[in-house]
């Protein structure tokens, strides 16, 4: 329910903003591709089979030059990460998380595709996300999220370094 709720929100604003075109009169535009909520709704629900005593698991929704989309579910605390060069969106979709922006990583680490990676963020804004929120994570700042039950979002990496 709660997916059905997010994905909805988003095609509401598609609804919106452009026209359903369902007389078959017109082409899909080159590369152009739909998801709907009836394949996230599978995608999360194969997560949720996956996960259980790892740290995360994830899908690829769709992966492009310079950026990617992904379904994932975490089940424990991710580290925390800067990248310098790389904005992440998240839009929750199942469960709760601390989502912790900002401060400083605790033992940072350097790592491919200029990444960093800390124990934990000193400082920082704390506040819990839930589905349906929306986060935009600029390049250059901590995050993490902290878990205390299975939480799942889609992330959208834009500005992505290359994943070879």
């Amino acid at each position: 329910m709660k997916l059905a709720f997010a994905v909805s929100s988003l095609l509401l604003y598609a609804a919106v903003n452009g026209r359903d075109v369902q007389d078959g009169q017109h082409e899909e535009p080159e590369d152009y591709v739909r998801w709907d909520s009836a394949y996230i709704q599978d995608v999360a629900d194969r997560l949720e089979k996956q996960l259980g005593d790892k740290a995360l698991v994830w899908e690829t929704v769709g992966n492009y030059d310079g950026h990617s989309m992904y379904l994932v579910l975490r089940g424990r605390t991710s580290p925390a990460e800067v990248h310098d060069t790389e904005s992440d969106i998240q839009i929750g979709v199942r469960g709760t998380a601390l989502s912790i922006v900002g401060g400083e990583l605790v033992d940072p680490e350097s790592l491919p595709r200029k990444q960093q990676r800390g124990t934990s963020i000193d400082g920082g804004l704390r506040q819990t996300t839930f589905p349906g929120d929306m986060i935009h994570i600029p390049p250059g700042i901590a995050h993490q999220l902290v878990i205390d039950e299975p939480y799942m979002y889609l992330l959208f990496k834009l500005d992505e370094e290359p994943l070879g």
